[in-house]
């Protein structure tokens, strides 16, 4: 009977394995200590709450998706998280397959509502190895350490963050866009190395930093108007350092060999633009209700014909035909000067009396000074 039931049961689990699939990822931990392997991660966590016209949500669904096994061999202190990763012969390394998370939230009441959105990719093809690392932090694909210690290594990676909100009928919004391309980094026999993006390449450095090539761009909006200012530092390529110390290279086709303090990018480009609704006047600062042109030009004075001016007298003012015209009376000393002409050198300020006249005077005086001092002193 024992007998009978023992070959039902091996009868089972063989037709069991004989029909499984095959497991998209497998963790292999071999003579590694404090190994920690997960397969490919998809998580979704949301809350929201709803009462008497006010809502309010939040959801941030996150995923680690990658092809390939983990496997940890003679390592130490090794997380590995998707699939695609290797780790032999290291200490303290963290190697992530593809990351991609979506952060949201929304709230409203009374017929106003905001949004607020931060997507995050950090993406790349391939997988991650280190080998003989210590400390190497790998996210992406594509990263691959060899006898470096403090190497923090990231595929492509893209950001969105926006924030929008509907006030009264109107509707605001700004975003910031940002992304690093490229793939594939390497760093060989060499510490203190920061790579993100990819095509970039450094062997026996140190206090190297690597960036494939940035776009960004800011964005804002209110009603009918909107303006952007998107930027880019360069094009795509390779960065290289090698047998050198304290490089920075950002935007790719950048090579720095047995140099210290390099900093190195490649073109950049900004191109902003601002614009307006339809039949919108735009309104200089500091003139309001003028055009810029309005502002800028002074008011042109009418011509007036000389029979008018003689002919029509200003209101408030009597004329009197034939009498005498008077001389008006200046002060002391002034001269007659049109209002806004240069000041005149040889006159004192003010009084307009000659400059001469009073130099002269105080040369005398110093003069008869000086021969009364001397009789007095002989």
């Amino acid at each position: 009977m024992r007998a009978k039931c023992l070959l039902v049961a091996a009868t089972v689990v063989a037709l069991t394995f004989g029909t499984a699939q095959t497991a998209l990822a497998d963790n292999n931990a071999t003579g590694s200590i404090g190994a920690v392997q997960t397969g490919n991660v998809s998580v979704t966590p949301s809350a929201g709450t709803s009462q008497s016209g006010t809502s309010a949500a939040v959801s941030a669904p996150t995923s680690i998706t990658g092809t390939g096994n983990n496997t940890a061999t003679n390592s130490v202190g090794a997380v590995q998280a998707g699939g695609g990763n290797t780790s032999s012969g290291s200490t303290g390394s963290v190697q992530s397959s593809p990351i991609s998370s979506s952060p949201s939230g929304s709230a409203g009441a009374a017929n106003q509502s905001a949004t607020a959105s931060a997507p995050v990719t950090v993406g790349g093809s391939g997988s991650n190895s280190a080998s003989g690392s210590t400390g190497a932090v790998q996210l992406g694909g594509g990263n691959s350490s060899t006898g470096s210690g403090g190497v923090v290594q990231a595929g492509s990676a893209q950001a969105a963050p926006a924030v929008g909100a509907s006030i009264v009928g109107e509707a605001v919004s700004a975003s910031f866009p940002a992304s690093v391309s490229g793939s594939g980094n390497d760093a060989t026999a060499s510490n203190g190395v920061v790579q993100v993006g990819g095509g970039n390449s450094v062997a026996r450095s140190s206090l190297a930093a690597q960036s494939g090539a940035i776009a960004a761009g800011s964005s804002a909006g209110a009603g009918g108007t909107a303006a952007s200012n998107p930027i880019t530092v360069g094009a795509g390529g390779a960065n290289s350092a090698v047998d050198s110390v304290g490089a920075a290279q950002v935007g790719g086709e950048n090579t720095s060999s047995g140099s210290t303090g390099t900093v190195q990018t490649g073109p950049v480009n900004a191109s902003p633009s601002a614009g307006g609704s339809p039949g919108s006047t735009p309104v200089s600062a500091g003139t309001s209700g003028l055009s810029p042109l309005a502002a800028a030009t002074p008011m042109a004075a009418a011509p007036r014909t000389p029979a008018a001016t003689a002919s029509v007298p200003s209101q408030g003012n009597r004329t009197a035909e034939g009498a005498p015209r008077r001389s008006l009376r200046k002060p002391f000393g002034q001269t007659k000067m049109p209002a806004g002409s240069p000041p005149v050198l040889d006159q004192l300020p003010y009084t307009g009396l000659g400059l001469l006249l009073f130099v002269l005077l105080g040369l005398g005086l110093m003069v008869s000074g000086l021969m009364t001092r001397t009789r007095l002193g002989t």
